[in-house]
């Protein structure tokens, strides 16, 4: 069973056919955006709950999940077994590099695969001085303010939002935290004094950060085992 897991071939058949799904989807989705055209507004698998109904229609969808965690498992147990066969001191990086690389997609997937089963997106239209609950947040919008800067073309909207008792000021680009939680000022109307505020819980974003740095780490090992080789020997 661990051959199969360690074998070029299970990779390269898998990476193949998960290309070929993922090809086959990009064609798919335009020729069906009554169905598809919220799939980048909330978390993957709360969209596959929303759209149930129209199941036959992404069931390929299911299939990329398979094949993305079948990739992961591999990866991973492949990255293991090279560390644990191959490393010795004298080539501790130039083994490692690469499969921290392997570690740090394998950490992008898992923050990825974190957000889709716990994550939320939530556009919330508000009105001045009216409450909401929001996923366990007492919301209440006290002012919104209207500025266009010299020079510029468009206007601005500030908002100033109350979560929980606490006064947070919105501005484009500025959003606000309570805990892991973001508010983001998306939108305004300025003649009926409205706002949509953005709410988004992203818990997968610490392992996405994880992966990136690591991907560097990996990066600069890489290059330097590359360039330790171009040295005359005994340098």
């Amino acid at each position: 069973m661990l051959k199969f897991f360690l074998s070029i071939k299970t990779y390269l058949w898998v990476t193949g056919i998960s290309i070929a799904v993922f090809l086959a989807g990009s064609l798919y989705i335009p020729q069906n955006l009554a169905v598809f055209s919220g799939i980048n507004d909330i978390p993957l698998l709360s969209w596959l709950t929303e759209n149930a109904g129209d199941k036959e229609k992404f069931f390929w969808i299911y299939l990329l999940i398979g094949l993305m965690a079948l990739l992961w498992i591999c990866t991973l147990i492949c990255s293991l077994d090279a560390v644990i066969k191959r490393v010795r001191r004298g080539n501790l990086i130039r083994v490692l590099s690469p499969q921290i690389l392997h570690l740090a997609v394998l950490f992008v997937i898992l923050g990825h695969g974190i957000s889709a089963v716990s994550g939320y997106k939530l556009d919330v239209p508000m009105d001045l001085n009216i409450p909401q609950q929001v996923k366990g947040f007492s919301m209440t919008v006290h002012d919104i303010q209207f500025r266009k800067d010299p020079g510029e073309s468009s206007t601005r909207w500030i908002v100033n939002l109350e979560v929980n008792g606490t006064r947070h000021v919105l501005e484009v680009g500025k959003p606000a935290f309570s805990g892991d939680v973001g508010f983001f000022a998306k939108s305004a109307q300025k003649r009926k004094m409205k706002t949509i505020i953005g709410v988004i819980y992203d818990p997968g974003v610490i392992w996405e950060i994880i992966g990136a740095v690591l991907y560097g780490i990996s990066a600069a090992g890489v290059f330097y085992s590359r360039f330790r080789d171009t040295l005359p020997s005994g340098a």
